[in-house]
């Protein structure tokens, strides 16, 4: 069912290295071509390659959250994402490292679920789509923002803050959480509306329909504003533009054993008591 596959790993940890070279081998056993990200190659002494050159049909990521992101950011498509749990919080994690060879022949064998995750965009020049949230705040972040929030042409609330974000279900459970909003079952099509440190106690989070378009407009503001993409691409904005942010037509597509978000959010909260 998959020809080529992509390998990703975080590289800051030996065994995290050590289990992609493991699960690489386990693939070309199975008849299945690899390429490895750059970065993992390095380590693995390996030759490696251009993620958004290769035409793969299947990514295996080892580690967390965090190179799960740097994943999907690399990738120039929709390539369903094999996750095997190896950070500090692995909410994107289907697997732990003891259980990744055996899920992994499964999945070859076409015995997964399919769990599909829609992204948000920024009307902002070359920012990339979100998986998690679209971040809008003052380029200079020692300062606080004024800004005024639309739903759709109706306005939701004026405040200084932080910042606000603009989340996915997906992200529900990341910066969003942090922030004071509410985690999200996966399954509903929603967006979350989340200020940063608001001044006012009169700003909450919303969560509104996926449909709608949202419109940040700056108000009395020296400099410009940041967008940034899952903290990891940003793209500058020169008031008194507005930032209209919206679900994007780009999905990621998860393999999964099933329905396992809740275990998954299990396993988030449960760090979050340690």
């Amino acid at each position: 069912m998959f020809e080529k596959a992509l390998i990703f790993s975080r590289v800051d940890r030996p065994e995290a290295v050590e289990l992609a070279g493991k699960l690489a081998a386990f693939l070309e056993g199975r008849k299945v071509k690899v390429y490895f990200e750059r970065g993992l190659a390095a380590k693995l002494n390996v030759e490696g390659v251009n993620p958004r050159e290769v035409e793969a049909d299947l990514a295996v990521v080892v580690g967390g959250d965090g190179t799960v992101l740097r994943a999907v950011h690399s990738l120039p498509r929709e390539v369903p994402l094999f996750t095997v749990s190896m950070g500090r919080v692995g909410f994107f994690g289907e697997v732990s490292p003891e259980e990744a060879s055996a899920f992994l022949g499964e999945v070859l064998e076409g015995k997964y679920v399919e769990d599909r995750h829609f992204m948000v965009e920024a009307d902002v020049e070359g920012l990339p789509p979100a998986l998690n949230e679209i971040k809008i705040g003052n380029e200079n972040l020692q300062r606080m923002v004024d800004l005024s929030i639309y739903v759709d042409g109706w306005k939701l609330a004026e405040d200084r803050m932080d910042a606000v974000l603009v989340s996915t279900p997906s992200g529900a459970s990341a910066y969003s959480l942090s922030a004071g909003g509410s985690i999200v079952d996966p399954r509903l099509e929603a967006l979350l509306i989340v200020p940063v440190c608001p001044m006012s106690s009169n700003f909450k989070p919303y969560i509104i329909p996926a449909s709608v378009e949202v419109s940040i407009v700056p108000e009395n503001i020296l400099g410009g504003l940041l967008a940034i993409s899952d903290g990891l691409a940003s793209g500058r904005v020169h008031p008194p533009r507005t930032v209209k942010v919206r679900r994007s037509k780009r999905q990621v597509v998860f393999l999964r054993r099933g329905f396992t978000f809740y275990e998954r959010i299990k396993r988030r909260l449960k760090l979050s008591s340690v």
